[in-house]
């Protein structure tokens, strides 16, 4: 059903007026149904200066509230950019209307427009199937749009993004082959997934602050998902059809995080039917399985220990009440006094009854690891010379460049260092320096669009700079991170304790005095004239004469 028909055959049955009513601004109001949240100002401020000149040129629809002036049911940003343009009235056709008429009209004039957002959209799709779940459905839907049901079912899992990820995408960080691929993830996973398209950022905090961040491929992010997230059903420890490992759950044939039960979400991304996509839900299962397993042996008699088939790595902190790898050999009930029953408790034999023998000095079953051979032997010590040659040789080479550099500082070290000090302060640092210094920002192309190589562009300035501007540079590089002021931190002032503060006060500078001039400066300016005042610092490092 298009707009049109919608307007023409309202469900009540009143048949709409036919001549457009101009209706004071203020008696309209704006609908909290309206699926559309994403509002682009540079559009709306052009729209605002076309209704200046020629007036409004599509009327928007209303219907009447009770006694209260009208409800928007179309033309949101024509009736803002109307408010904006100062004007009076607005050309109006008013239809009667019932709440789910209005949403579904609402919803379509969305989906119609070009620049709507996909999150607006799949938010206008979940408001329909909410207010009535018997009408609208995931079919009807696709009737009504002219979509397929896939693309709706798509659609709709955008709304279940968690706010990091509907942030980065409104803000255009991710695109809709981003967002579509991690929607399908729990919100424990999405998080993850955020994470992973952006390696260079610690945290969704950071992701949400730059204005420049490079996002993986989609392709890179769905082969990370395929390899972190999901599961092979068909490779599992447990019994995928069994309803009572754990009741909560069900069984996994008749899950719908099972690729397979849900193929309108998951066609185009797994090509297995038997692939679980909750790593927490198939860990439950896999640790309900071991308990199983446990209490079989504990019936039996037996005093079963937990056992892991991986061994240790560096920094691994290994869980609790678990054997590993190196601390048992594999034997059979009775071989010797040291041997106990045994539950693997992770990986493809998760719930594998076994015995072990925990003596690593035991007779019988130390005899049972297999030796290294004399060239096994020999490539390890290979190894190991080669591991200390490097240390030994790097150690040296270091202590030789700290016994030749100059005092002071020749260009060459004041070169090394600025480069080195510049590329760990950080992109968003690096971004400031260079508003900073007033730089040209130039990009470079890339597979997901242009993007500014800060360091390179930073040495090509450090070769015109002279060894004085260099320290100078250095300097602002080492206080680069005191020029970021996040919004949520408006009511505080410069702590007396940070660097920049304790700077101020070495350099004997009127701190008080220039917070006083420009207060008193913005206080009397625009935003925009002080956007045009902004400058660059008075002494460019880019201008003076590289010395010789």
């Amino acid at each position: 059903m298009s707009t049109i028909e919608v307007v023409a055959t309202p469900r009540n049955g009143n048949a709409p007026p036919s001549l457009v009513e101009e209706i004071p601004l203020a008696q309209i109001h704006f609908s909290k149904a309206n699926p559309r949240r994403r509002k682009d100002e540079k559009a709306l401020a052009e729209l605002t200066a076309s209704i200046q000149q020629r007036g409004v040129l599509q009327p928007i629809l209303v219907r009447p509230l009770n006694g209260d002036g009208y409800e928007i049911v179309c033309g949101e940003r024509r009736w803002e950019a109307s408010r904006a343009a100062k004007r009076q009235t607005i050309p109006a056709r008013v239809v009667n209307l019932s709440d789910a008429e209005a949403l579904e009209l609402a919803v379509i004039e969305n989906v119609q427009r070009e620049d709507v957002h996909e999150l607006d959209e799949a938010r206008g799709y979940a408001a329909l199937m909410q207010q009535n779940p018997e009408l609208y459905t995931v079919d009807t839907l696709s009737q009504k749009i002219g979509r397929s049901p896939k693309y709706i079912y798509a659609r709709l899992k955008l709304a279940d993004l968690t706010s990091n990820l509907q942030a980065a995408f409104y803000e255009g960080k991710l695109t809709v082959g981003h967002a579509n691929e991690i929607a399908r993830l729990e919100p424990k996973y999405q998080e993850l997934a955020l994470q992973e398209c952006f390696p260079d950022h610690r945290t969704a905090k950071a992701i949400l602050k730059d204005k420049d961040p490079r996002p993986i491929s989609v392709r890179e992010l769905r082969d990370w998902i395929e390899r972190e997230i999901h599961l092979s059903l068909a490779q599992a420890p447990f019994d995928a059809n069994d309803p009572n490992l754990v009741p909560a759950a069900g069984p996994c044939s008749t899950c719908p995080k099972r690729s397979g039960s849900n193929p309108l979400l998951f066609a185009d991304s797994i090509r297995k039917a038997d692939v679980c996509t909750d790593p927490e839900c198939y860990s439950q299962k896999e640790s309900a399985l071991v308990t199983l397993r446990l209490k079989e042996l504990e019936a039996a008699g037996e005093k079963p220990v937990k056992v892991s088939e991986s061994f240790p790595y560096y920094g691994h902190k290994p869980l609790q009440g678990i054997l590993y790898r190196p601390d048992y050999s594999d034997a059979k009930a009775g071989e010797c006094p040291a041997t106990t029953a045994a539950v693997i408790v992770e990986g493809k034999r998760a719930g594998t009854k076994l015995y072990i023998c925990t003596d690593k000095k035991c007779r019988t079953h130390a005899l049972h690891r297999t030796p290294l051979t004399a060239e096994q032997k020999a490539e390890r010590k290979k190894q190991a010379l080669a591991l200390r040659v490097q240390q030994a040789y790097r150690k040296r080479l270091l202590e030789e460049v700290f016994k030749r550099v100059p005092s002071p500082l020749g260009r060459h070290e004041l070169d090394l260092v600025a480069t080195s000090l510049f590329q760990q302060v950080g992109h968003d640092s690096q971004h400031r320096l260079f508003k900073f210094f007033g730089w040209e920002e130039s990009k470079v192309k890339g597979v997901n669009g242009g993007y500014s190589d800060y360091p390179k562009l930073a040495s090509a300035k450090l070769d015109k700079m002279t060894a004085d501007a260099t320290g100078r540079f250095l300097v602002a590089c080492a206080l680069a991170g005191e020029l970021y002021f996040p919004a949520y931190y408006s009511g505080t002032t410069t702590a007396k304790d940070c660097a920049l503060a304790r700077e101020a006060v070495h350099y004997r500078i009127n701190a008080k005095g220039i917070l006083r001039e420009v207060t008193e400066k913005l206080a009397k300016k625009t935003p925009k004239q002080e956007n045009q005042s902004k400058q660059p610092p008075s002494r460019r490092l880019t201008r003076e004469p590289r010395d010789g």
